[in-house]
């Protein structure tokens, strides 16, 4: 297949039971599952503050609400609302939301979650 669509009245957002991201919600868009080589989603944090000893994928982050404090490989940024992020595979990550914040994401590898041993994709959240 070499298009896809996905209509905005069929985008979901599930609550996420799982650590790291318990307590946040998400709406996977194109994953694993669907056969795609990366994958996209939207991700709904609320006031947290998150450690990912080793990141497993690269990931591009957009701002669409809110605010996040973002540490990786020592550097640490704000970023808000319009803002792009770039994060590599393999650093130690921090995420620090003082009150909510919704980003989109697009990852490589698509597995994210297998790639951070997190089981089978229908039994897994961001």
């Amino acid at each position: 297949m070499s298009i896809r669509k996905i209509a905005k009245d069929k985008i979901v957002f599930v609550p996420v039971q799982e650590k790291p991201w318990a307590g946040s919600k998400i709406a996977e868009i194109f994953s694993a599952a669907g056969g795609t080589r990366m994958s996209c989603g939207i991700h709904e944090l609320f006031a947290s503050d998150t450690v990912i000893e080793k990141a497993p994928v690269d990931d591009v982050l957009f701002i669409l609400e809110g605010e996040i404090e973002i540490t990786a490989g020592g550097k640490t940024e704000k970023y808000k609302a319009g803002d792009f992020a770039y994060l590599h595979a393999g650093a130690r990550q921090r995420f620090v939301v003082q009150n909510r914040v919704k980003h989109i994401y697009v990852t490589y590898p698509s597995d994210w979650r297998q790639e951070q041993g997190a089981g089978k994709p229908a039994e897994r959240g961001r």
